[in-house]
């Protein structure tokens, strides 16, 4: 009867912060006002929200698989409401509700139920998740979908059932359809469910992986299939070649990461000769091609400047992982960022290190690494790295526990609770 009262509070005390967490977002969206919000944001999911409102297809002009499908879709609804402001903040606080939610699951299953309360609440409150999860951008998305797929991993691999890695795979093809950046975290899964799987054998986790696999091409295959059929070839979006060109040209840090790395990457494009818009003015009406341009300009210069490059590799990492909000921002925002962030990266980063042991946090470790070379190749703003920051308050929250659990416990008494007299 104890433990049935107690697991029922406990869910109780999450749907209290589930609420609250989703109506925080809505207040913090809504003060701001619609105004700010529609000023203030990437419209360009909107415009091709309305394009395939409007029967254009994910089409921006010549563009056709400029960027990934999901949050445009999700957008559409918005759209076909004409332009309903409350569909999309009212969703993606929701979805924000959602990441805390997540955080309680993957603190419950790495740690212990209290890790994952704890999780919960400092997830549900974190100043960047709140102002950030209801912008017009698929940011609240992605961390809450990446969030979802290391949770139904997590949860896989305990129960090592083919429907549950079938579940998490959906998952994952859903977060690479969402931002392609994050793509990696399919091949991070496949790669630790082979070796950090389940099941002492070899074959016995390879057909785990086998599920995990389907699912990602059943969710992502159609689109591949689309771009096949549209663009002459099986992508995610055409922007890859363009990216890193942006990431690695000579004007890269002449605004980023102080000022948007759009800056940086119109700067580069003024000083572009006649003859290279003239190529590019050719190739406008092929993306592949378009993309492969600017991949063979980026690698020229990857040639050309190898120790700046690394250095840049440095400049962009420092920035993906900054105190400071980058693009920068007012200083009262940055305070805010930065009183709630540092702590989080350092206890966090402290928890990880005492538990890395343990395969559930070589998973975490592994999404980690992943952004880092992909922010090495291309670039990172705090918002790219943002879908992390769950986990670190995952691990930060593990060492929270720790802390409270020997402030509450009597002198004399260990751990299990036995008197040491």
């Amino acid at each position: 009867m104890y433990v049935k009262a107690r697991v029922a509070h406990r869910w109780l005390v999450l749907a209290v912060l589930f609420v609250a967490a989703a109506a925080m977002r809505i207040v913090v969206r809504m003060a701001f006002g619609e105004q700010y919000f529609w000023k203030n944001s990437y419209l360009i999911y909107y415009s091709l929200a309305e394009n395939v409102i409007s029967g254009k297809g994910f089409c921006i002009g010549t563009k056709c698989a400029w960027l990934p499908p999901l949050y445009p879709l999700f957008l559409a609804v918005s759209a076909a409401a004409d332009q309903s402001y409350l569909l999309v903040i009212v969703p993606q606080a929701l979805m924000g509700a959602g990441t805390a939610l997540c955080a309680f699951l993957i603190g419950r299953h790495i740690f212990s139920a209290r890790v994952g309360i704890l999780a919960c609440g400092m997830t549900a409150f974190y100043p960047y998740y709140v102002v950030h999860d209801t912008a017009l951008q698929e940011t609240g998305m992605v961390t809450f979908l990446t969030a979802l797929s290391i949770w139904l991993l997590l949860r896989a691999s305990k129960l090592n059932r083919n429907r549950d890695w079938f579940l998490a795979g959906l998952a994952l093809g859903s977060t690479a359809l969402t931002r392609v950046s994050v793509a990696p975290v399919i091949a991070i899964g496949l790669l630790w469910c082979a070796i950090w799987g389940p099941g002492g054998k070899l074959a016995e986790r390879l057909r785990n992986c086998l599920f995990l696999f389907l699912a990602v091409i059943l969710v992502v295959g159609p689109w591949l299939a689309r771009t096949y059929h549209v663009i002459g070839a099986p992508v995610l979006n055409s922007q890859t070649g363009v990216a890193l060109w942006t990431g690695n040209n000579p004007d890269t840090f002449s605004h980023y990461p102080m000022g948007s790395i759009d800056r940086s990457r119109d700067e580069a494009w003024l000083k572009m000769t006649p003859a290279d818009r003239e190529e590019l003015e050719r190739l406008a009406d092929n993306e592949i091609a378009t993309s492969n341009w600017f991949a063979r300009r980026a690698l020229t210069y990857v040639r050309q400047n190898p120790w700046g490059v690394v250095q840049g590799m440095a400049r962009k990492l420092e920035a993906g992982f900054s105190w400071r909000l980058n693009p920068y921002r007012e200083p009262l925002a940055q305070a805010a960022y930065s009183i709630a962030y540092v702590p989080v990266v350092v206890i966090g980063f402290i928890g990880m290190a005492i538990a890395w042991r343990r395969r559930e946090i070589i998973l975490i470790g592994m999404l980690f690494l992943g952004f880092i070379g992909i922010s090495a190749v291309f670039w990172a703003h705090t918002s790219h790295r943002s879908y992390l920051d769950v986990y670190l308050i995952v691990c930060a929250a593990s060492v929270v526990e720790t802390v409270l659990l020997n402030f509450d416990r009597p002198k004399g008494v260990d751990h299990a609770g036995n008197s040491r007299n």
